[in-house]
């Protein structure tokens, strides 16, 4: 669930920015249409309506935060889940395009120094920056860019005290800063990172209730949160499910989102409904088209570990093995290398000692760009030994 937050911050753009009435927040009303068209193609994985929704409202006001908010928020979201995290070529036009989201919000301040929507914005996508530095382990940029991010943010409550989309941001600094690893805390004590993790959440909340972009956001958001089973002070999945449940009426056709409610269903214990929900999900991939190849291994994921859940080992082997077939010619991804980890675990259950020590040296060969590198050597060290239910871990790719 934790990689899943990387498209929990692209949908701090896409989470429901039709303005209500009696809202704070002030639009042009001929920006309010192409914008709340751009959402919906991020919601639906359709990128190309949301890139060109972003150019009309470009067209009609140059530099607009919103039109470089939603810019970097697509990049973003393509080089997440259209491409696993796994294209460096997409990565690099993620990279780029965030630096000149920036640099453009910039050039809209100069001129509008009191806007607090274009705080926001270069707040987030500070955040943004800062929490992919974190996950490449370059922890300066991401302490300085965390620092920035807040800054602006409580610029924008400055500005608009009634603006509590800035509170979704506040909300993720203070929670995570709050339940840092303790191999970070050291460096957190040296730049003084501190957080509060019951106001991280107290602020999310506050955002899932009066936000008006980012009510949904702060909603996913609180699903990684409340499936996290080492906080066990907010753990309340069923509340989780009941969030995605809510979020997918409203988008029914996002498969990610699809995949989120599959992914709180495990975490529920409603296992035989993970089951029918990955053959559900993996026979709409070719038939569907925002249900993508790349998928595949998901698919295969929710299968495998359901049967694993319900101690059908020879049938995770099964699906686990054949989701191996069903991607060989795609290369390595995040959840196919998860995959591969996974029937390791499964040979080792079913007794095969030295097909699962194949399984985890290849889980070694592959480029440790994921993490997983450290519980593949405990593999081969040590058998894994044979759990179901809550004890096989959770569902998507955790380390």
């Amino acid at each position: 669930m934790k990689k899943f937050f990387a498209f929990l911050l692209a949908a701090v753009f896409a989470a429901g920015i039709v303005v209500p009435a009696q809202a704070e927040i002030k639009l042009p009303e001929d920006i309010i249409q192409p914008v709340t068209t751009g959402i919906n193609g991020v919601y639906s994985l359709d990128f190309d309506t949301a890139h060109d929704s972003i150019e009309h409202v470009f067209s009609l006001y140059p530099n607009h935060p919103f039109g470089h908010f939603g810019n970097a928020m697509i990049a973003w979201a393509r080089y997440e889940y259209e491409f696993e995290t796994s294209d460096d070529k997409q990565r690099k036009v993620f990279e780029k395009t965030l630096d000149d989201s920036i640099g453009g919000i910039k050039v809209w301040l100069k001129d509008n120094p009191k806007d607090p929507n274009a705080f926001m914005g270069i707040g987030a996508l500070y955040g943004l920056r800062a929490m992919f530095a974190m996950r490449n382990r370059n922890w300066v940029t991401s302490y300085f860019s965390g620092r920035k991010a807040i800054k602006n943010l409580e610029k924008a409550l400055e500005l608009d005290p009634t603006y509590y989309d800035a509170f979704f941001g506040l909300g993720i600094y203070q929670y995570y800063a709050g339940t840092l690893p303790s191999v970070i805390k050291v460096l957190a004590k040296i730049v003084a990172i501190k957080g509060n993790p019951d106001k991280g959440v107290a602020y999310l909340n506050l955002a899932r209730e009066k936000a008006t972009f980012t009510d949904n956001s702060a909603k996913l958001i609180l699903i990684d949160v409340q499936n996290n089973r080492r906080n066990i002070n907010y753990y309340a999945p069923e509340k989780s499910l009941q969030y995605i449940r809510e979020i997918r009426a409203k988008f029914p056709k996002n498969p990610l989102m699809h995949y989120v409610e599959i992914i709180c269903l495990f975490e529920t214990g409603h296992y035989q409904e993970v089951l029918a929900g990955g053959k559900e999900f993996l026979s709409l991939i070719g038939s569907d088209k925002f249900y993508k190849d790349i998928y595949i291994s998901r698919a295969y994921t929710a299968i495998g570990t359901s049967y694993m859940a319900l101690g059908q080992w020879q049938d995770a082997k099964t699906a686990f093995e054949e989701g191996q077939k069903a991607i060989a010619s795609q290369d390595p991804s995040r959840w196919g290398v998860w995959n591969e980890y996974r029937l390791a675990q499964v040979y080792d259950a079913l007794g095969l000692r030295e097909e699962a020590k194949k399984q985890y040296k290849k889980v070694l060969s592959y480029k440790d760009k994921w993490g997983f590198d450290e519980i593949a050597r405990e593999g081969l060290k040590n058998p894994w030994k044979p759990a179901t239910g809550k004890g096989t871990g959770p569902l998507p790719p955790s380390v």
